[in-house]
C-alpha cells in the first residue's frame, strides 16, 4: 500500500506511538504487512517472534518490530513498539483510502415511508427501503439496496452496507456497522406438534412410530433483536429475533462472516464471533468470550467471561470462566491435545504389541521345548 506522501521513520514513530532505533530520517514510500514480501522501499511489518528470526532475508530498509529486536539486529533501521499489531491499525487507520458513501440526503429511488423520522446528516443511497416509524440517529449511512423494517430504533453514525436486511422492531445502538448482506431479525426457528412426535418418542427411547401425519405448527416469534454500541456485523450473518424477549449482542462484540445466532442467545461485552460459526438457541455469553471459526454450540449452553473455544470444536456443555475448550464434543484444550497426542501414538503401540506377542510367542516355545527336555531327560534318569 503506497503512503499518501514519503514519510521518515521519526514521523511514522509518532503515529504509531513507537520509539526510533536507527536513522529516523530514513524515508518510505510504500507500507508492506509481510517482511518476507517487502521491497527496499517498503515499511515492513514484523508480528511476531517467528518472523523476528527471519529478519535476515528481509530486504526492506525499515521496520516495524517488536520492543528488543533491536539486540539481535543493531544495524537496521527500526520504529521498535509493543504491539505491532496495534502500530499496524493505527498506520493503516491513517492511510486507508476512501470509501464511497453515499451523499447527505436521501436518493431519489429510496422508498422511505411518510413516518419515518432521519437525523441530522444522515445519507440514504439508491433503492433503500425503510419501514413506518423507524428512527435513524444522526450521521448514519445506509448503502445501496438496503432493506429496513418497521419501528425500527438506529442510532447516530452506523454503516450500513449494500443488501443488509433489518427486520421489524429492531434495536441498533450507535456506530454499529453491518457489512453487506447482513441479516437481523428473521424468525427463530421454532416448531411444535400437537402429538408428541417420533423425535420426541426417540429421544425418550420409545420406538413406537406413527406414519400419521402430525405438522410442525410454527411458534410466532415476537421478540426482537438488540445490538448495542459499536457492534460489527459481518458478511451474510444472520442473527434470529427472539421467540420472546431479546437476541443480545453486547457493547462492542465484533461478529464475523457468515455467522448464525439463534433465537434468545444474549452475547456479552467485546465478543469475538469467528466466521461460519453457529450458535444454538439461548445460548448466554459472557464478557470477552472468543468462539473461533466453524464452531458451534448447543442449545442453552452458557459461556463464562473469557472462555475460548478453538475453531472447529462443537461445545456440548457449559464452559466455565476463563476455560479454553477445544474438540467436538469439546474438552478442556489441555485434554483435547493430550487425547490427539495419545492418538497418534496408537500405530507405533500397535506395533510395539505386535512385537510384544511375537516375543512372548517365542518366549512359550521355549518354554515348552524346555519342559519337554527336562521331561525327557528325568525319564531316562529314572530308566538308568
Amino acid at each position: 500500500m503506497r503512503l499518501p506522501q514519503p514519510m521518515n521513520l521519526g514521523q511514522i514513530a509518532a503515529v504509531i506511538g513507537g520509539r526510533v532505533h536507527g536513522d529516523a530520517s530514513v524515508m518510505v514510500t510504500t507500507v508492506c504487512p509481510s517482511p518476507m514480501q517487502a521491497k527496499e522501499d517498503d515499511l515492513a511489518f514484523v508480528f511476531d517472534q517467528k518472523l523476528v528470526k527471519k529478519l535476515a532475508k528481509c530486504v526492506a530498509k525499515a521496520i516495524v518490530a517488536p520492543e528488543g529486536t533491536e539486540k539481535d539486529y543493531p544495524e537496521r533501521n527500526m520504529v521498535l513498539v509493543e504491539r505491532p499489531n496495534l502500530a499496524i491499525q493505527r498506520v493503516l487507520t491513517a492511510v486507508a483510502p476512501k470509501r464511497y458513501y453515499p451523499p447527505v440526503g436521501v436518493h431519489p429511488t429510496a422508498v422511505i415511508d411518510e413516518s419515518v423520522v432521519l437525523g441530522e446528516g444522515v445519507a440514504i443511497g439508491p433503492y433503500v427501503v425503510i419501514g413506518p416509524k423507524t428512527k435513524i440517529g444522526a450521521g448514519t449511512k445506509i448503502m445501496p439496496h438496503t432493506v429496513i423494517g418497521g419501528e425500527v430504533e438506529i442510532g447516530e453514525n452506523c454503516l450500513f452496507y449494500p443488501h443488509c436486511i433489518i427486520g421489524d422492531y429492531i434495536k441498533i445502538g450507535n456506530r454499529v456497522i453491518l457489512q453487506q448482506g447482513a441479516s437481523l431479525g428473521s424468525d427463530g426457528f421454532g416448531y411444535v406438534t400437537e402429538r408428541p412426535s417420533n423425535l420426541e418418542k426417540n429421544m425418550a427411547g420409545q420406538k413406537d412410530f406413527s406414519n400419521e401425519p402430525n405438522p410442525l405448527l410454527k411458534i410466532p416469534q415476537t421478540g426482537n433483536v438488540v445490538l448495542h454500541d459499536d457492534v460489527e456485523i459481518g458478511a451474510y450473518a444472520t442473527i434470529d429475533r427472539a421467540t420472546m424477549g431479546s437476541t443480545i449482542v453486547g457493547e462492542g462484540s465484533k461478529i464475523d462472516n457468515l455467522v448464525m445466532i439463534a433465537h434468545n442467545n444474549r452475547i456479552g461485552r467485546e465478543n469475538l464471533i469467528i466466521a461460519s460459526v453457529s450458535l444454538g438457541g439461548s445460548c448466554s455469553l459472557g464478557d470477552r468470550v472468543v468462539v473461533g471459526g466453524g464452531s458451534s454450540l448447543s442449545d442453552h449452553l452458557n459461556l463464562g467471561d473469557d472462555a475460548v473455544l478453538s475453531g472447529g470444536s462443537g461445545a456440548m456443555k457449559d464452559i466455565p470462566a476463563g476455560d479454553i475448550h477445544a474438540g467436538t464434543p469439546a474438552v478442556a484444550a489441555r485434554d483435547f491435545f493430550m487425547q490427539v497426542a495419545n492418538a497418534r501414538r496408537v500405530p507405533r503401540l500397535l506395533d510395539d504389541m505386535r512385537d510384544l506377542k511375537k516375543r512372548l510367542a517365542i518366549l512359550e516355545q521355549q518354554f515348552v521345548e524346555d519342559a519337554a527336555g527336562e521331561k525327557d531327560l528325568a525319564a531316562t534318569s529314572k530308566k538308568s
